[in-house]
């Protein structure tokens, strides 16, 4: 039933052969591949699985452009022993290859390969009829076949499809089916049985009126239970949810249990509890408030117990005001309640993450992955970064590959060795990646998340370190709400996020108070109004810059007549805790007011 083979040599000859590109390793680091392919920008998602891994071949599935334009194809990818990808599209009725609208966050493939190397593929479904496809041929990528008659409960429609293979080579998806008619969106668990080749609904796992199912991830164990994890979020949708769940489903016996092994009542519903809710609200708060939300968890699962859940979680602003956004989370199950730790702090970094998350667990260690972003006056820069701790200790942080423009989602799974296997996407550079991480070194290693977020943050306003990000801000006067002076250090160069001063103020001031004492070695200020698609207008014509020094306020430069939006003005290594703009012309038009997106002060 579930015979663990390779592929034959005779149908890897006979698949489609692209060209391999080479791989970039260090002995003990990532290997980084970029796939001979080109994504579609409809390429990303958080809830997915568009990677699985057997018998030594890997496989991919993404989007990939169309003919028509908002519209996309579905390519499955895979990669043999040897090295070499084979690629083929899903078939339309006419031989060619099917296209499906375009919808970032719903429209993206899940695959899973079964036991006796069948491959597959939910795909683009977001409120749909199943649309499901079957490789006629084991591990053959050009063989996909439609085959969504052959599913259950073919009178519902369904979104955000997650797979897995079981523990006996059957294979699994987990799906919201959506009963509209009665304000219900619940989720269900269908299992494919490599003996008899058909599919059947293994169990309606959750479902209450009212109320919508997010699935986030499957994982099997070695006692071949379903570990099945989900958020919730107020009918019909929300691209904010709440109540972070997890539930085990054993097929032995169809049981569904929680995490302390008591059994629950199927389906479950939102008011089920601790200990089903890993996540629950934080201080006041309804299902249907967007202050706070759970995103893209993913479940660590090893022998035959859950290690934890990672996940992104958006709460109310704490801290530095200036910031807002996901801190990356981690759950728990002590024994008696769980436990949730941040693991990376949104307040402590101007560096936000992309709505993806992964995480794995080998030998002593677990490891996060996510991707980082930071948004700077040249645009936006992200990597993808490893946190990992032994069993007892510290996060530690690693970068894997380059600082990139572009990158926005990943999916991680552990390979048999413990080796994992990313699947990295730029979905707007056409880009997909195929990344593998030995578990070598000490479990661990790595440096702290501040200086992963340094690095990003200089790349993304054009290098050095900027001590003025997130620093207190003191301004003489502000236009209106939304654009008060800490929009001038919050590392964003848009329209919404510029400090703007009070009509009427002739010679507006802004002082950046760094906190600490700092050798500057440049200050850049940016200014105007609307600077894409070129560089502002209504700049900054005439100004001082000023450093706050031991010996008191020390002018580091003049500038008049300006008509650029961006200035550099040497700071001359002058050693000081704070940096102000004393302006004397704003801007010389009607609406006399100062607009300045950003001051950096880059240390050196």
């Amino acid at each position: 039933m579930f015979p663990r083979k390779l592929l034959p040599a005779a149908l890897l000859a006979a698949l489609t052969l692209l060209p391999a590109v080479p791989a970039s390793a260090t002995p003990a680091g990532p290997a980084i591949e970029r796939l001979p392919v080109t994504v579609d920008s409809s390429n990303q998602a958080g809830w997915w699985r568009p990677v699985d891994t057997f018998g030594g071949v890997t496989y991919f599935a993404f989007d990939a452009p169309a003919p028509v334009e908002g519209r996309h194809e579905v390519h499955l990818a895979s990669r043999g022993p040897d090295g070499a990808w084979r690629t083929g599209c899903l078939p339309d009725a006419a031989g060619g290859c099917v296209t499906y609208v375009d919808d970032v966050g719903h429209n993206q493939p899940s695959i899973v390969v079964d036991g006796d190397g069948r491959i597959h593929a939910f795909v683009s479904m977001h409120n749909n009829a199943w649309r499901y496809y079957r490789s006629a041929r084991p591990g053959d990528v050009t063989s996909m076949a439609e085959a969504a008659a052959q599913l259950p409960d073919r009178d519902l429609s369904f979104t955000y499809p997650v797979t897995v293979r079981g523990a006996d080579g059957d294979a699994y998806v987990l799906a919201r089916a959506d009963q509209d008619a009665q304000r219900v969106r619940g989720g269900r668990l269908y299992r494919f049985d490599t003996a008899t080749g058909a599919w059947s609904r293994a169990a309606v796992l959750g479902a209450a009126p009212g109320h919508s199912f997010y699935p986030d991830d499957l994982q099997v164990d070695a006692a071949g239970r379903v570990h099945v994890l989900w958020e919730w979020a107020a009918w019909p949708a929300s691209a904010f949810r709440h109540l972070g769940s997890y539930a085990v489903y054993d097929p032995a016996d169809g049981s569904l249990k929680d995490v302390t092994g008591a059994p629950l009542t199927q389906p479950v519903s939102p008011g089920a509890g601790a200990p089903v809710v890993y996540q629950p609200f934080e201080g006041d708060e309804t299902i249907t408030s967007s202050d706070r939300a759970v995103q893209s968890a993913k479940l660590a699962v090893t022998g035959d117990r859950l290690v934890g859940i990672a996940y992104r979680y958006l709460r109310e602003k704490s801290g530095n005001s200036n910031f807002s956004g996901f801190d990356v989370r981690y759950a728990t199950w002590t024994g008696t309640e769980w436990r949730r730790e941040t693991v990376v702090s949104r307040d402590d970094h101007p560096v936000d993450n992309s709505a993806t998350i992964g995480v794995t667990h080998a030998g002593p260690s677990t490891r996060i992955y996510f991707v980082a972003e930071a948004n700077g006056c040249l645009g936006s820069r992200s990597q993808v970064v490893k946190a990992e701790r032994a069993d007892a200790g510290g996060w530690a942080f690693s970068a894997v590959g380059d600082v990139r423009q572009g990158l926005q989602r990943l999916r991680a799974i552990r390979g048999a060795d413990g080796t994992d296997l990313l699947y990295v996407t730029a979905p707007l550079a056409g880009a997909l990646w195929r990344v593998t991480v030995p578990r070598t070194g000490v479990p661990g290693q790595g440096e702290p998340f501040a200086a992963v977020a340094a690095r990003l943050t200089a790349a993304s306003s054009g290098g050095g370190v900027n001590a003025a990000l997130g620093a207190t801000v003191t301004v003489s006067s502000v236009l209106r709400a939304g654009a008060e002076g800490g929009k001038a250090v919050d590392g964003l160069c848009t329209d919404d996020s510029r400090w703007i001063s009070a009509d009427g103020d002739t010679a507006p001031t802004i002082t950046v108070d760094l906190g600490r004492q700092v050798t500057v070695g440049e200050v850049r200020v940016w200014s105007g109004y609307s600077r894409a698609p070129v560089p502002g207008t209504d700049v900054l014509r005439d100004f001082a810059v000023e450093a706050r020094t031991a010996d008191g306020w020390t002018r580091l430069g003049a500038v008049t007549g300006n008509t650029a939006g961006v200035v550099r003005v040497p700071g001359g290594a002058a050693v000081a805790d704070q940096v102000r703009l004393l302006i004397t012309d704003p801007s010389g038009n009607t609406l006399d007011v100062a607009r300045v997106y950003e001051i950096e002060v880059i240390t050196g």
